[in-house]
């Protein structure tokens, strides 16, 4: 299984324990279960070597002592993905996510909140004549199985109403809040240019898989997302595009937004993202349970390491509109800099 392609959904489980032990003993397969994760995330996770694992083993035991049943010990988990720093990751357990919430929470106002429940499927429409606008919404493909659809969805958007008359892009990935960020990247190829465009680092620096846009396709190193191709008519080299985030933009949606940071004529507009730029690996505990742990840090084409969230250029706080994008704080920002571009 390749560690960027296949991202792994676990569900969760639930197990009887047999046999008496007395009051203050760990029952052994709850123990066993226990150090398993404990081996998985000291070898795997991002901040391992942060971590003085004696002690935090020692905190942890001594948390689950008595524990009879495997529900007894999922409280320590957030605890857990504290002490090593990682608010992506979750112990999937019993169709429910054990994790830590992090530090900073980043603020995001009720329209965003509301349009993020409303707008499920991508939408494109021309303000003016010469303006293009592409919203695109968060997935939960994390099976790949929607791969070539999601990133035909974007590109078919994109050339129902661009022409030659379009002089810059609107990418609004607000309600963005994750899922499998490569259709997404995939689908906007065509405005992200040629070569590399991203990637993974370790925490000690090492690259570890570089996004790269070649013939119009999207490759994470060798290997092709997506052969979907963009049909519509042709979008010019270093079009503008103005990329809209919010407290809400996460996850694969800052890896996409990463994309076009450090690309000529782009621009970030909106509020900080939500912080959870780090790519998550999957790792099964058992058939039914698994753990799902921060592993790389993303970087932009340049080379910046993003380890916290993304800070837009032009920071607009609130006045989201989606209804009426004219009205739109955020909208009206990239209009103006769009025109700006144009003179």
């Amino acid at each position: 299984m390749n560690k960027y392609l296949f991202l792994l959904l676990l569900t969760a489980f639930s197990l009887n324990v047999k046999g008496q032990v007395n009051s203050g003993q760990t029952v052994d397969s709850v123990k066993n279960y226990l150090d398993r994760s404990l081996r998985i995330i000291e070898k795997n996770a991002l901040n391992s070597s942060k971590v003085n694992w004696q002690e935090l083993r020692n905190a942890v035991y001594k948390k689950t002592a008595g524990a009879k049943t495997y529900e007894d010990i999922l409280t320590v988990y957030p605890y857990i993905f504290e002490q090593i720093d990682d608010h992506h990751g979750s112990l999937n357990f019993k169709n429910k996510t054990y994790g830590w919430s992090g530090k900073d929470q980043a603020k995001v106002n009720n329209s965003i909140k509301q349009a993020t429940k409303k707008y499920k499927n991508v939408r494109s429409e021309l303000i003016g004549d010469d303006i293009g606008y592409i919203l695109i919404p968060g997935n939960s493909d994390f099976r790949n199985q929607h791969l070539d659809s999601i990133s035909s969805s974007i590109k078919q958007a994109i050339a129902n109403i661009h022409t030659k008359k379009i002089k810059g892009w609107i990418i609004d990935l607000r309600v963005n809040t994750g899922g499998n960020m490569y259709p997404m990247i995939a689908g906007l190829t065509d405005f992200l240019g040629t070569g590399k465009v991203g990637g993974f680092t370790t925490s000690d620096g090492q690259p570890d898989g570089s996004w790269i846009i070649k013939d119009g396709a999207f490759y994470v190193d060798s290997i092709q997302v997506s052969p979907v191709k963009y049909e519509g008519y042709p979008i010019k080299k270093d079009l503008p595009i103005a990329v809209l985030i919010s407290g809400y933009t996460a996850s694969s949606g800052e890896m996409t937004a990463i994309t076009t940071i450090g690309r000529k004529n782009a621009v970030l507009i909106g509020e900080p993202s939500a912080g959870y730029t780090t790519t998550n690996l999957g790792f099964e505990l058992n058939a039914y349970s698994g753990l799902n742990l921060a592993v790389d840090y993303a970087t932009d084409r340049k080379g910046r390491v993003y380890p916290k969230n993304i800070t837009p250029d032009h920071l607009v706080k609130d006045g989201d509109h989606f209804e009426k994008l004219t009205e739109d704080k955020k909208v009206q920002e990239a209009i103006l800099w769009l025109k700006k571009l144009k003179r």
